[in-house]
């Protein structure tokens, strides 16, 4: 079977950035840890939106950290 490769879109979808994380083993760690949220969130009984929404606000805080941004808001 062919190894499975990413799908690169040709536009960065209105209102996103494009981040390029560098290495395959940090790609491979946010992978993981965005799993690790969805799954503890609907094993703790959330709906498939509210695990959606956990990992998209935990990339949204993680991106506001590394950024140096006030998460005060």
């Amino acid at each position: 079977m062919a190894s499975i490769k990413p799908t690169l879109a040709n536009k960065t979808p209105r209102g996103m950035e494009m981040a390029h994380l560098g290495s395959r083993e940090l790609r491979e760690f946010v992978e993981a840890e965005a799993i690790d949220i969805f799954t503890t969130m609907t094993n703790g009984g959330c709906t498939f939106q509210q695990s959606l929404a956990a990992v998209f606000v935990s990339g949204m805080n993680a991106a506001r950290a590394a950024r140096g941004e006030n998460n005060d808001d």
